[in-house]
């Protein structure tokens, strides 16, 4: 069995969750188990905290043991899980104002290869059946009533959105876009720090959890069938352990390196970012992956998948492919390694500039003012 070291734990979280909430604090909320296998979304939270903080505001994580909801601001709840629904519905009874980042996607192909076994895939994609084609269903489903009791409720995308009011009935009034982000400081860090570690810029970047989801097996299978050497930065939460020894195990033949996984803040990270060739993101979705967007930022060449909300943000400036077509990935990565997207520039300027914590902060205080003045 492959090992697994301790995730790294980001300084912030660290400090948040030893630290007592002062009254009139905006607390976070995140699924119990999350932070265990942290990603995408466990960044969002930790990044609009940090840039909330810097903003003047008191932004802390509810502590379930000793927190009284009635004496906070704001319950700001990022993902969606069962377990949120009494927790929203006790907040609304005790008159503070909620806020849901549900960071979420559904695709019935993507369950179906996620699944464990072929009941649980049919099971899923029935669920999703029903959502899309049952009114009644969609009233019944917990995500409903939870997005039901949120003031409102911050997808990442206006695609997000449109499949929040589609699938689970969202009323439009309740639902304000905030786009996901990178940090301002974010630049070109020195290659000689990567390629020290992981050699020539001539490769393939993945960087994410190793889980079925990330459609990892099959970016090795691409770069081995490519001949591109390729760096893995991540490791798998400890449910897919046997996932990554499957992915460890048919990389063994090629020029696949296993860097375990860095803190996003690490300038390692953004180091290799900016040294590699391509950077890939072959997912089954994303909305529209984090890692992604901060290598667009580095104007990297990007090859993503067509499924979530990636064109939202990538448009043309990246090159797609999909999951469910595995010649797909293979040929992305080869364009994209001798013809690299154009606009690359133009699309990291965006970013800077209009996707950035400190705009996300602004935005959000705005919600927050409106929903609980």
């Amino acid at each position: 069995m492959s090992q697994h070291p301790r995730t790294p734990i980001h300084p912030w979280l660290e400090q948040k969750s030893l630290e007592q909430n002062a009254p009139g604090s905006i607390l976070f909320q995140a699924g119990t188990g999350v932070f265990q296998r942290p990603g995408g979304g466990e960044i969002q939270l930790i990044k609009t905290g940090m840039a909330l903080a810097d903003r003047g505001h008191r932004v802390g994580l509810f502590n379930p043991w000793r927190d009284q909801l009635n004496e906070a601001r704001i319950l700001h709840m990022f993902g969606l899980h069962p377990e949120f629904e009494p927790l929203a519905m006790l907040a609304r009874k005790s008159g503070i104002g909620v806020v849901v980042s549900p960071i979420c996607w559904y695709d019935p192909v993507a369950q179906w290869h996620e699944a464990s076994g072929w009941i649980s895939g049919l099971v899923g994609v029935s669920k999703w059946l029903l959502l899309r084609h049952s009114g009644l269903a969609r009233g019944r489903a917990w995500r409903s009533r939870l997005l039901g009791l949120a003031h409102c409720i911050l997808p990442n995308s206006q695609a997000e959105a449109d499949q929040l009011v589609r699938l689970l009935a969202v009323d439009p009034a309740r639902i304000r876009v905030v786009p996901n982000a990178v940090d301002t400081i974010v630049q070109k860090a020195a290659n000689a720090m990567a390629r020290q570690r992981f050699g020539p810029a001539d490769h393939v970047l993945y960087v994410g959890r190793i889980e079925p989801r990330k459609n990892v097996m099959g970016l090795i299978k691409a770069c081995l069938a490519a001949n591109f050497p390729l760096v893995i930065i991540g490791q798998s939460p400890l449910e897919y352990s046997e996932y990554e020894d499957a992915c460890r195990k048919l990389a063994e033949s090629g020029q696949v390196q296993f860097a375990g996984a860095l803190l996003k803040d690490d300038p390692l990270l953004a180091s290799a970012m900016t040294n590699a060739r391509v950077f890939a993101l072959p997912s089954w979705f994303e909305t529209p992956g984090l890692a992604a967007l901060e290598a667009a930022a580095l104007e990297t060449p990007v090859v993503i998948t067509s499924r979530g909300s990636t064109r939202d943000y990538f448009a043309e400036s990246a090159i797609y492919c999909d999951p469910a077509k595995p010649l797909t990935v293979q040929s992305a990565i080869e364009k994209a390694w001798y013809q690299p997207p154009t606009g690359r520039h133009q699309l990291a300027l965006k970013i800077h500039r209009e996707w950035t914590w400190t705009e996300v902060a602004r935005i959000t205080e705005g919600i927050y003012d409106a929903v609980a003045p």
